[in-house]
């Protein structure tokens, strides 16, 4: 057997840990063929990234790290929909313009693809976002004001609402937990009333969601489809799905993930 390289095996330590929530120094040498000794070298590394804490003979989740390694993997799930989606609703974003990304992971990929236009303001409650836009010399960035929310890397709260109140922008690019006939749903009733302030303080407002999040419940609703004058989704969506959608939002955007990196629109009412 292969031997790993150091970053992939401290990379699988991390997914054993978040499987099975501890992990052992004999158990991880001998997965690995590799000595005792640098697996406790992959441990410490990873502690001093906080990544997780050593324990006798072994390791497991720090806090801070279950939060990271959580909001990691929900990047990671079903990337190239969500690239695919992100490139689609960049088009939406014209030089010059005003925009107001929310904390979603799909809106984290359409970060990284406006990153070339030019002139644009973007305000945001997402630090993940941030993190990306902040060394952009064309972006003109703002960070929202307010609450770190727990296990998660965005601000929400009423510093967070009544910061944008103070703005109006072109356009709200925003993603949500689920969809129905009803309309755009989120998980968390603070994230719900930050959607909420940014559909208000925006001109017109996008959606982008990936197919699996229609007819998926969710806890707190924060706006019906006549708030949004866009909605990108991929081509998973169904049939029933897609009719009632196009007929209660004017451009419903449909995109096709190709999982060898690149993507193309699909259809568009």
């Amino acid at each position: 057997m292969k031997r790993e390289t150091v970053k992939p095996r401290q990379e699988k330590i991390l997914d054993l840990l978040n499987s099975e929530g501890e992990v052992f120094v004999r158990d991880l040498s001998e997965r690995f063929e590799v000595t005792e000794m640098t697996i406790r070298r992959d441990l410490e590394v990873l502690e001093q990234r906080n990544a997780l804490m050593r324990t006798h003979g072994g390791a497991i989740f720090s806090g801070r790290s279950v939060a990271e390694f959580a909001f990691l993997e929900r990047s990671r799930a079903h990337l190239e929909e969500k690239q695919a989606i992100a490139r689609e609703a960049a088009t939406l974003v014209e030089p010059g313009m005003t925009v107001v990304l929310d904390t979603g992971t799909t809106t984290l990929e359409v970060s990284r693809a406006i990153q070339g236009v030019s002139g644009i303001k973007v305000l945001t409650s997402s630090l993940a976002i941030a993190s990306v836009l902040h060394a952009q010399k064309n972006i003109d960035l703002v960070l929202l004001g307010g609450n770190v929310r727990i296990n998660s890397p965005d601000l929400s709260g009423p510093l967070t609402e009544d910061n944008l109140r103070q703005f109006r922008v072109n356009l709200a690019i925003l993603g949500a937990d689920a969809a129905d006939r009803r309309g755009a749903y989120a998980s968390d009733l603070s994230v719900s009333r930050v959607s909420k302030a940014m559909i208000e303080c925006a001109d017109r407002t996008a959606l982008i969601i990936d197919s699996r999040k229609f007819s998926r419940g969710a806890f707190a609703k924060f706006a019906s489809w006549d708030r949004f004058r866009h909605v990108v989704t991929d081509t998973g969506i169904s049939r029933a799905d897609r009719q009632w959608l196009k007929k209660a939002v004017g451009d419903v955007r449909l995109v096709k993930a190709v999982h060898d990196g690149a993507a193309g629109r699909s259809a568009a009412s």
